[in-house]
């Protein structure tokens, strides 16, 4: 068994003299070396060992003195040695002869573990991180099991203890050790109470509510593990403190703090002495140094007046870093002064009263000089630069610099994490930008596979060149979006082509322009219908409301013929020429995990009627909006919210509405129609059937979905697990339309993001209710599928 870590290896001088010499002895004596021998060594050699000491036969030595101490020290710093001494083992009268006794460090042979059961062999042998003739010294052994007692810590198992013994191995002819590390892992603990003491203003619920991690055992929280954790402790204590100064109570602390334990061990007892001091309120702020902006105009940025409790965090916040960037530090940022700091200084008045003294530095206000791009392989740098909210000649920006970081990112040509922006003071009164992006594939070889109980398999394929050149087709990079799908159903019972193409910045001015043309084929049973049309779209950025808004213009024509269609629709030629509108705003933080933010969009769209030429007489109005809320403040577990209405309504009681218009849900959305997803049920089997019990569209139609997602990777492939639940319906006429009568699902799923395959999603809903009466619920459905979202 190995020394105790807390004995230092012995460092001793024996000189053979008689005891009443010895104390007799007043200072050093001075000795002549006549010889030096080596006592101990296995693997190392007498010769190294000497010329490491520095000492040879003939040098004159003091007893005690320099020499040795040195002597040791270095031979110590070989960290092959356990114990060394120096002794003197003969005198004569000419000198001394110097025996170096040592205790060589012993090898590793193996390691074994013994006594492990909640962490694995593998958990340990991450903190033993030795190899097979590795030099064993205890001081490092020492380290490496407090950080494996670490480890059990983490685990809940408080008073877990590790400690290691050398046993020989079989060969004892290479005199190394099997190192054996004992684990005594005992019961798992639990905080059972938390007690504060000193708490006046709060009972000890709010301040156990303030803490983020450590809580009490109870009954019903049978989700919590109740695990005590140092680290996490110390963080609960400093939120403490932060409650308390966030109401005001500027000098609160915690006094002490008390961990015990209960007679088994298995249960912790925390009690927590508090000092509330006083509650604060702000009697006077006074500005000083402020000459671009009056104290009345920065008072109501900072948002406290006279009688308000002083919040320290608010206040922080609202001084330098408010999430809306409408703090006063953002107000300066944003109109060049970017060297402003601003210091607060708290004078306390009377008992329970705060002057607060703002001394304001404003500088110079620079303007931006050179706006930079670099990293750019395959983009066009002018595609970058019409992103970006900075010009040459503008006051320095700081939300100006974080939209355009926003901008670049909704791109999706560049990895989100690498747009950095950057600037650099050139003098006194400007200062030059630097984006540094890093490329990424954003052209996509879509494929899509699903199964539909009415169609059979379905899928399709398509390349999708996100970031498309026409001027240089195989190159890329000029912001063009060129796409080519084509769509399947079992049997080729009906199939899909469609290609079209888009500019972004049509004239290089923020207005786009593109067009689609698409054809569709049917052929199944006694259905047999075509569809064919194309489309040319217009839109523009706009710049009010703000500048995330934009509008966006399509005219289309489409002709329909069916030849025959059963009892789904009427036969005939139907021909229609349409005009639609979406306004749309999007706020999102990224464009592939977004976790802040919103998207809102609405479309118009008017087919025929009383302007418009055509059979097909109907106008449509679809409502759409997301949100993603960050979940902790933590970017990688986000909760996404969407809600969808649509309504149809035609110009006459019985308008023609081509089938296709029609709004149909259910399952992923694959399929010849364009199909609202609603997991766990089939696709396109939700909403009003012919008497032959077949799925006609609706006129009317509702979703709500929720997300809880969980990113595992962001970069370089994108991964992230989901819960949902969501519930919709589709009505075949708008007055029947039910906010209530809703097909609901819940499920579980997986996304990843390949390039250049795309998105691929694993679903598994189940649905609540049932599509058809009498019928039961639809129950557990699996989704697959790859090349599109969901």
């Amino acid at each position: 068994m190995l020394p105790s870590p807390n004995v230092a290896p012995r460092i001793l001088l024996l000189v053979a003299l008689c005891s009443s010499v010895l104390a007799a002895q007043t200072r050093p004596e001075v000795y002549k070396i006549l010889g030096i021998s080596v006592e101990g060594l296995g693997s190392a050699e007498q010769q190294a060992v000497l010329a490491t000491t520095g000492l040879k036969a003939g040098d004159e030595i003091n007893v005690p003195g320099d020499e040795t101490r040195t002597a040791i020290q270095r031979l110590y710093q070989l960290k092959l040695f356990d114990d060394i001494q120096i002794l003197i083992e003969r005198r004569v009268q000419d000198g001394v002869y110097l025996l170096i006794r040592v205790t060589e460090n012993p090898r590793l042979e193996a390691l074994e573990i013994v006594g492990n059961d909640e962490l694995s062999e593998s958990d340990v042998r991450k903190q033993f991180t030795l190899t097979k003739g590795q030099l064993l010294m205890r001081h490092e052994l020492a380290r490496m099991s407090k950080l494996l007692e670490g480890e059990y810590a983490k685990e809940g198992y408080l008073n877990a203890t590790v400690r290691t013994e050398l046993v020989a191995s079989a060969d004892t002819l290479s005199r190394r050790k099997i190192l054996k590390v004992i684990i005594e892992e005992g019961p798992k603990v639990k905080v059972d109470q938390i007690e504060f003491h000193g708490n006046v203003a709060f009972d000890d619920g709010d301040l156990k509510g303030a803490m983020g991690e450590i809580s009490e055992r109870r009954w019903w929280k049978f989700w919590a593990t109740n695990k005590f954790d140092q680290k996490k402790y110390e963080e609960d204590k400093k939120l403490i403190v932060g409650f308390y100064r966030k109401n005001g109570y500027r000098d609160a602390e915690i006094l002490r703090d008390s961990l015990s334990y209960d007679a088994s061990k298995r249960y912790l007892r925390i009690e927590l002495w508090v000092n509330e001091g006083p509650q604060y309120k702000i009697r006077n702020i006074t500005w000083e140094g402020n000459t671009k902006y009056k104290a009345e105009f920065l008072n109501a940025r900072l948002g406290f007046v006279h009688g308000d409790i002083y919040d320290k965090e608010k206040f922080n916040e609202n001084l330098y870093r408010s999430k809306d960037e409408s703090d006063v530090a953002s107000l300066y940022y944003d109109n060049g002064y970017l060297l402003f700091n601003v210091e607060p200084d708290e004078i306390r008045v009377g008992e329970d009263s705060l002057d607060i003294v703002l001394r304001v530095r404003e500088r110079n206000q620079f303007r931006i000089g050179r706006v930079l791009v670099s990293g750019n392989t395959k983009t066009y740098e002018k595609v970058i630069r019409r992103e970006l909210h900075t010009r040459p000649g503008d006051y320095f920006s700081k939300a100006a610099i974080m939209r355009s970081v926003r901008q670049l990112a909704q791109l999706n040509y560049f990895n989100p994490e690498k747009i950095r922006p950057d600037y650099r003071i050139v003098d006194e009164k400007n200062v030059d930008l630097e984006y540094g992006v890093e490329e990424k594939s954003s052209d996509t070889f879509n494929m899509s596979v699903g199964y539909s109980g009415f169609f059979g398999f379905n899928g399709g394929f398509g390349l999708t060149f996100n970031n498309f050149s026409i001027s240089e087709p195989f190159r890329g990079g000029g912001g063009q979006v060129l796409n080519f799908e084509w769509q399947f159903g079992e049997g080729n019972r009906y199939r899909t082509f469609t290609i079209g193409f888009q500019e972004p910045w049509m004239f290089d001015t923020p207005t786009l322009f593109g067009f689609n043309i698409s054809d569709t084929r049917v052929l199944y049973f006694d259905v047999d219908y075509r569809v064919t049309g194309a489309s040319v779209r217009i839109g523009r950025r706009l710049k009010w409301p703000d500048y995330l808004f934009r509008g966006d213009w399509t005219v289309r024509y489409q002709r329909t013929d069916v030849v025959s269609a059963g009892d789904f629709y009427r036969p005939g030629v139907t021909t229609q020429l349409g005009v639609a509108q979406v306004i749309s705003r999007n706020s999102t933080d990224s464009p592939i995990f977004p976790t802040i933010g919103s998207s809102f969009s609405l479309l118009t769209e008017v087919n025929g009627g009383p302007f418009l030429p055509g059979s097909a007489r109907f106008h449509k109005h679809v409502f759409n909006a997301d949100w993603f809320i960050p979940i902790f403040g933590n970017q990688r577990i986000a909760l996404a919210l969407s809600t969808t209405f649509g309504f149809i309504f035609g110009f006459e009681e019985n308008s023609p509405i081509p089938y296709q218009d029609y709004f149909y849900m259910g399952g992923t959305g694959l399929g010849q129609f364009s199909t609202t997803p609603l997991r766990g049920y089939e696709d396109r089997s939700i909403g009003s059937r012919t008497p032959g019990n077949n799925i006609i569209g609706g006129k009317g139609l509702i979703k709500h979905s929720a997300e809880l997602r969980f990113a595992l990777a962001i970069n370089p492939i994108p991964i992230y697990t989901l819960l949902f639940a969501e519930a919709g319906n589709t009505w075949g006429e708008t007055k029947l339309i039910d906010p209530l009568d809703l097909k609901r699902s819940a499920g579980l799923g997986l996304r990843l993001l390949i390039n250049p395959i795309g998105l691929v999603g694993f679903d598994y809903g189940y649905g609540f209710d049932s599509t058809t009466p009498f019928a039961p619920a639809s129950g557990w459905k699996f989704h697959f599928q790859f090349g599109r979202g969901f």
